[in-house]
């Protein structure tokens, strides 16, 4: 657990844009905050004032904050490049938080930007300098001090300290940051209220990253509690709203974990969902869904819904010869007992082996092995079983099960070491 935009800002990472112009701009203005006129009106209307205001200043933290909040939605919006910029901004003004004059700290928005500066990438000694060195109470406070515990990884602390807060007459960046932080806290222990949090981070600010975070963990809280409808319903917001996002591919990873974990009776309604959530992102990327849940699907078991969906892949159109022989090989090996043995034979033959990553190597070997056992003759023409080879062991405990039992569970330890 750590800050809650990390949720947000830690993933694999993104196509790469050109935001750190734009980055500068905005500090920039942030820190341009006086102008000619507000100079000329310091001067009383005799032209005998003391002089002018200084032209520039340095930022403010709640000006600081809108920067990074800008950087944010950048990256839900698929720039890449927006993260290394955010880094280099919260490193920039660390230092600048700690420099700022005790008056400062009398502006209960800069204590909220503070706090929120730091659960979004900030360094935590920014939090720590401020409460040794001002006098703060009531709920700016409980603030401070929740959000310290929260980066520092006090877990205990961190509740006791935010789950209070009430954040309906907060800033709503402010509400849905501390919703979003309150959510990680309460999701092992009380996913139905963390659940609840996150709906108010989508409500808050739509369109933002934190939405773009809420989203995604929120697929996973509601198939963990059951509320499978809730679960399609974000999945399809977050494809329609984010497929563009820097952390796209976390989720489509995500996204297939859970899918491919539905039950095998209701494949068809899978497939359903599937198909209408996904239906607006570009197509090699449906395409990367599609296999990836027919993957998972088989080597945790589930076969029906795997060969549904490398069915689906295969019929798609828009899969290049590398995706067509891993459809062909998911589809194969997951109709293996269902299907013709000689066709099956034929299909794992035609498939060229070179073209397939070394995991699915292993399947496509495991596929083989089960089929040739299936093929050898089990009893003698006219013999009875007893007589010839003694009791026979259980269904499951055949050597046939055997093998590919251990090897499908070879491939299953490769998935989880290349997709943790």
């Amino acid at each position: 657990m750590r800050q809650a935009g990390e949720d947000a800002i830690r993933s694999e990472g993104g196509p790469a844009g050109e935001p750190k112009a734009h980055a500068d701009e905005a500090a920039s203005e942030h820190a341009e905050v006086a102008t000619d006129g507000d100079a000329d009106a310091h001067e009383d209307e005799n032209g005998d004032g003391t002089g002018p205001w200084p032209r520039e200043r340095a930022p403010m933290p709640y000006e600081i904050v809108r920067s990074v909040q800008f950087l944010q939605d950048q990256v839900a919006r698929g720039n890449g490049a927006a993260i290394r910029v955010q880094a280099q901004l919260l490193r920039r003004y660390g230092p600048t938080f700690l420099e700022q004059p005790p008056e400062v700290w009398t502006d209960p928005r800069n204590l909220r930007a503070a706090a929120l500066f730091v659960l979004s990438g900030g360094p935590p000694a920014v939090l720590r300098g401020i409460l040794s060195t001002a006098t703060i109470d009531g709920d700016e406070r409980a603030l401070l001090d929740g959000a310290l515990a929260y980066v520092e990884n006090r877990a205990r602390d961190a509740r006791a300290a935010l789950v209070p807060i009430d954040v309906s007459e907060m800033d709503t960046a402010l509400a849905a940051q501390l919703n979003l932080a309150v959510a990680q806290l309460l999701q092992k222990d009380a996913p139905a209220d963390a659940l609840h949090r996150l709906e108010q981070v989508m409500l808050a600010a739509p369109g933002t990253l934190l939405e773009e975070a809420a989203l995604r963990m929120g697929v996973l809280l509601a198939e963990d509690i059951g509320s499978h409808a809730a679960a399609d319903r974000y999945a399809r917001q977050y494809f329609d709203r984010f497929a563009d996002s820097a952390y796209a591919g976390n989720f489509r990873a995500r996204f297939s974990a859970v899918y491919a974990a539905r039950p095998a009776e209701t494949k068809d309604e899978t497939v359903a969902t599937i198909d209408n959530a996904t239906a607006r992102i570009p197509d090699d990327q449906r395409l990367a869904i599609f296999l990836a849940v027919a993957r998972r699907a088989l080597v945790g078991g589930n076969l029906p819904l795997a060969a549904a969906m490398a069915t689906e892949a295969l019929e798609s159109g828009n899969a290049v010869p590398a995706d067509s022989q891993r459809a062909l090989l998911y589809k194969t090996a997951a109709t293996l007992t269902t299907g013709d043995p000689v066709e099956a034979r034929v299909a794992l033959e035609a498939i060229d082996v070179a073209t397939l990553h070394p995991a699915d190597r292993k399947l496509h070997e495991a596929a083989y092995e089960v089929l040739s056992e299936m093929r050898k003759p089990l009893m003698a023409a006219n013999i009875d079983p007893a007589e010839r080879y003694g009791p026979q062991p259980p269904a499951e405990q055949s050597a046939v099960l055997t093998r590919g039992a251990a090897l499908l569970d070879a491939v299953r330890g490769d998935l989880k070491r290349a997709m943790p």
